[in-house]
Order: structure tokens, then C-alpha cells, then sequence
């Protein structure tokens, strides 16, 4: 198979290796195909993430921390049944996270997390409300990532 790339990149035609390319095309204009160049344009990148080509495959740039943030972002939404049996199972009873939430010196940052916990119908697992409750609570993100795939599987 003969592949050709126009010189601007803007178009790409294959050929059987039988065929005379100069009757199809204007060579002047297109040019052959490197090894890497059919590698890079035949290999599919494994995410929209994967944006930057090595030579020899797709790479994610984006750091670990980043990674984790969009994890997070994509996780569904806790029912209020999910979230608060998974604190219970967790040994978090309500009535105890109500208070460490109070206990909250920013009157805004105390309200809005004692709002959120109180009457949220769904909870998002990168809600401001819910980093909150993982800070009073002295919980990890992973702990908290733990906790939340569990939930979901109430």
C-alpha cells in the first residue's frame, strides 16, 4: 500500500503498491507517507485527553492531579439515601457530622455546608460542600473516592 500526504497535511490518499500514483494525483503536490507519519495517522487516540504524539503513541499531558480532578468531576451524583447510609456504613452519623459542621468559623462557608448536607436531594462529588465535609472530617480524597463508588453501588 502506497499513502500519500498532501503538503499542506490536508489530505491523505492510499494506493494499491499496482497502482501508477502520478495518473491519480499531481506529485508536485503530495509526497509519501513516512513510517511515523502512518503510525501516528493509523493509530486512534485512546482519549480526547491523549493530544500529543511521542513517535510512537498518543500521550495524556495532563499531571496526576489534573487526572484525578476530571475522575472526580465524571463521578454520578449520591442519591441523599446513598450518601447518608454510606457515612452511617462509614461510622459518620448524622447528628455528629451536624455538629462538626458547626463548628465551622466562616459564617458563610458554616451556613452554605450545613445547607448542603441538610437539604441537597443529590450530592456531586466535587461540590464545595462536600470538600468541606471531607476537611471536617478528616477524610483523604481517596478515602472519599472509596466511599463514593461504594455509595453508588447502594
Amino acid at each position: 500500500m502506497q499513502k500519500f500526504i498532501n503538503n499542506d497535511f490536508s489530505d491523505i490518499r492510499y494506493f494499491e503498491d499496482s497502482v501508477i500514483v502520478s495518473d491519480w494525483i499531481d506529485l508536485s503536490k503530495y509526497r509519501l507517507m513516512t513510517d511515523e507519519e502512518i503510525l501516528k495517522h493509523e493509530t486512534p487516540k485512546p482519549t480526547k485527553f491523549h493530544t500529543e504524539w511521542n513517535g510512537t503513541e498518543w500521550i495524556d499531558i495532563r499531571t496526576e492531579e489534573e487526572q484525578l480532578q476530571y475522575k472526580r468531576s465524571q463521578y454520578p451524583t449520591l442519591t441523599r439515601y446513598q450518601f447518608l447510609r454510606c457515612l452511617l456504613e462509614n461510622g459518620y452519623k448524622s447528628e455528629a457530622i451536624e455538629t462538626q459542621i458547626l463548628t465551622i468559623e466562616d459564617e458563610f462557608t458554616r451556613e452554605l455546608t450545613l445547607l448542603g448536607f441538610k437539604e441537597a436531594t443529590n450530592f456531586v462529588r466535587t461540590d464545595d460542600s462536600i470538600l468541606t465535609m471531607r476537611y471536617i472530617l478528616g477524610l483523604s480524597d481517596e478515602k472519599v473516592d472509596e466511599m463514593w463508588v461504594s455509595a453508588l453501588k447502594q
